[in-house]
């Protein structure tokens, strides 16, 4: 009876040991730990497209759609629907000019230091951080505010919604 509990005892600590270390808490077979951490491109280059797209004079709903490589899925009199694989995002309008694009982000989300990157310095806020975006052939300013999914947020922090919309400088 101890030889068979010895070797249940052996091949169960053999079997642990081999588990961990196949879960060595690098990015595994699909590479998703080391993209959570830095966050998701996938939503970063529309972010970057809507806020040149409304720091032009009068972004309309399809030239702003036509920027972001998206397709209108919904529309009302003041709201344009886009989906994507991992967000959404929402044009919200006054006529056929977008006002405001808000972002929200289930799967993709980039991290506070990816819109760092792009966008330069945010300032901090209570709703989390503010970046500034300055298109010098207009002069316009487009605030984007980056909400994070938990607080206080650090360079590494994903966001969960975003809000592009155009400053009342210009």
């Amino acid at each position: 009876m101890s030889t068979h509990l010895c070797l249940t005892f052996w091949l169960t600590a053999s079997l642990l040991f081999i588990t961990g270390c196949s879960r060595d808490g690098g990015a595994g077979e699909d590479g998703r730990a080391g993209q959570m951490v830095r966050g998701n491109d996938a939503a970063m280059t529309a972010v970057r497209e809507a806020a040149r797209a409304l720091a032009e004079p009068e972004p309309s709903v399809n030239y702003v759609a036509a920027q972001m490589e998206g397709v209108i899925k919904a529309r009302t009199n003041s709201q344009a629907l886009m989906h994507y694989a991992g967000y959404r995002a929402t044009l919200t309008t006054s006529g056929d000019q977008v006002t405001r694009v808000v972002f929200e982000l289930t799967e993709a989300r980039p991290s506070v230091g990816q819109l760092t990157e792009v966008f330069g310095k945010p300032e901090e806020v209570r709703r989390g951080m503010l970046y500034e975006y300055h298109a010098e052939a207009t002069g316009s300013t487009i605030r984007i505010l980056a909400e994070p999914a938990s607080k206080p947020a650090t360079e590494t922090s994903l966001v969960r919604r975003i809000l592009v919309e155009g400053a009342n400088v210009r």
